[in-house]
């Protein structure tokens, strides 16, 4: 019976130390085991996102180098389109001016007259905003009712004679040439439009100077009568002086 009870304690230690060595080899395997998936988990994780990162930045990338060239092309469109409008108003000013200058040649002379001057010239006359007031009233005063003709006609008087007689100014004109007409009537569109006609762009009524004019449903005039007439126009006539 001892004996058996001898071989029963050993069998009982040999189990508990087998246990005792057992259990913590165990903990060791399954923990390096865990450690072992978590490395590869992380590993594997790493990779994913790496690989997402550089999926994205190559998106972006694209992306950028397809809005770079969007944005290149709008600018290249933009400059042609630029430069196709700088081209087409250049070529409409253009026209615009030669269309300008052939009325101007063609319509030079507002009234054609039995005794035209060849050799006459007429020139645009820079004025000072006091001579293109008085001008303006002044023409205002004689021709008024005239019409744009027949405030030429008296604006070409005044610029013929500054001209040819060598005034300082329209104001020495008037008062030289005893021009009589009121300078307090506001100037109409036809006496405006008919001074930059004749002085800002130098054009004439009539192809022939023009230095006297009197109005012979005012009054009668032989000194008038004694000069080289020129025109008459609804109830103004126009000399030259011989």
């Amino acid at each position: 019976m001892n004996n058996n009870f001898k071989r029963f304690a050993a069998v009982i230690s040999l189990s508990l130390v087998a246990t005792i060595v057992t259990i913590p080899c165990a903990a060791f395997f399954v923990s390096a085991q865990t450690a072992n998936d978590d490395a590869v988990n992380s590993k594997s994780e790493t990779a994913e996102t790496m690989a997402l990162t550089e999926s994205t930045y190559k998106a972006e990338e694209i992306l950028a180098d397809k809005e770079s060239t969007a944005t290149v092309s709008r600018a290249q469109a933009f400059d042609v389109a630029k430069k196709t409008t700088e081209e087409t108003m250049a070529t409409i000013e253009e026209e615009a001016s030669s269309a300008k200058a052939t009325v101007a040649t063609s319509s030079k002379y507002l009234l054609d007259i039995a005794n035209p001057d060849a050799s006459y010239l007429s020139y645009s006359v820079k004025l000072t905003e006091y001579d293109r007031d008085v001008l303006e009233h002044l023409v205002m005063g004689e021709a008024g009712g005239e019409g744009f003709i027949g405030c030429c006609l008296v604006a070409q008087a005044i610029r013929d004679t500054l001209v040819t007689d060598g005034y300082s100014s329209v104001e020495a004109v008037r008062t030289g040439m005893g021009y009589y007409g009121s300078l307090y009537n506001t100037p109409n569109q036809d006496a405006i439009d008919a001074v930059k006609f004749i002085f800002d762009e130098g054009g004439a009524a009539v192809q022939h100077t023009l230095i006297y004019f009197y109005a012979p449903t005012l009054c009668t005039s032989g000194f008038h009568e004694s000069q080289e007439f020129v025109v008459e126009h609804n109830s103004h006539r126009f000399f030259d002086r011989w």
